[in-house]
């Protein structure tokens, strides 16, 4: 695909879950957003390579910043 059926694309149906940051365990790079949450501002991002939760919350300048960072425990 050309670089403007690209941008069309992504413009039409949106871009993919994949976000910028790194995970704090393996470094990886991008992460997958797993859950937004408009009324409290916070958002959840998986690391597709171990599966850590990293929990975002907006400031009041508006920036994301990192919580805490969670191993997922689903036993």
């Amino acid at each position: 695909m050309k670089e403007t059926g690209k941008s069309l694309h992504d413009s039409l149906l949106g871009t993919s879950k994949s976000q910028r940051g790194k995970c704090q365990a393996c470094g990886t790079s991008p992460m997958e957003l797993y859950e937004l949450d408009f009324r409290r501002s916070s958002k959840v991002m998986k690391c597709p390579r171990c599966g850590m939760l990293h929990v975002y919350k907006k400031d009041i300048i508006g920036k994301w910043r990192l919580l805490k960072a969670q191993k997922t425990d689903f036993s």
